[in-house]
């Protein structure tokens, strides 16, 4: 799981810090990946393997952006066409040509698909989904994936739970709001096939390095 790929500046406030990877860190962590036999997913592929037992390629991986950040662009992308990786990015649809520049534009989104980097939704306003009614949270599931499906021109059945909000419930909504797969912040590599809306990830950080992406696989 990452956020921004950009460059570490002093003025960053500390939670846009930690959540930054340096682009030379990035590409250093993906070339280690490829080096060491690891083989990236599509969506539909992890799919397959969860709901009908598909065999996957050996030492499987998921590269996931949180957000949308347009760095994923302009510093991510080139690295991982460059390796032939996939990777997914989750994106908050109502920050999506927005007045923020630091994230992507609607056009800039289908570039980075046409990329090879899929879309997936991060909801509307990146509201916790735990802590909305069930309309509120419906409203921002189904908008969400309704935008996303509108510009992109078919359907979007991925998500990732606004800052890791997970619960047995706000799984059961995104169920019914049409999504497949989801992505929780909850740690781990092992993922249960009976629960494919509740999926594990490892989060990467600007002081993980390759040496403690290492350390997180092989733990």
């Amino acid at each position: 799981m990452y956020h921004r790929i950009d460059l570490l500046k002093p003025s960053l406030p500390t939670i846009t810090r930690r959540l930054t990877v340096a682009p030379a860190d990035f590409a250093a962590q993906m070339r280690w990946l490829a080096r060491s036999g690891y083989h990236t997913l599509t969506q539909r592929q992890l799919f397959e393997a969860l709901e009908h037992g598909q065999r996957l390629p050996p030492r499987p991986i998921l590269i996931t952006f949180d957000d949308g950040y347009r760095d994923v662009l302009g510093k991510a992308a080139p690295v991982l066409r460059s390796l032939r990786m996939h990777a997914t990015a989750y994106v908050i649809t109502g920050r999506i040509s927005g007045p923020d520049v630091s994230f992507l534009t609607w056009p800039e989104l289908r570039a980075l698909e046409r990329s090879g980097i899929e879309i997936g939704s991060h909801t509307v306003h990146h509201l916790e989904l735990t802590g909305l009614s069930d309309p509120q949270a419906l409203q921002e599931l189904i908008r969400s994936r309704a935008a996303l499906e509108r510009h992109l021109g078919h359907p979007v059945q991925w998500f990732a739970y606004p800052a890791g909000a997970f619960s047995a419930h706000a799984a059961e909504l995104v169920r019914r709001a049409g999504y497949v797969l989801a992505v929780t912040t909850r740690p781990g590599a092992v993922q249960d096939a009976t629960a494919p809306l509740e999926l594990r990830r490892l989060e990467i950080l600007d002081s993980t390095g390759v040496a403690g992406l290492g350390a997180l696989l092989r733990s």
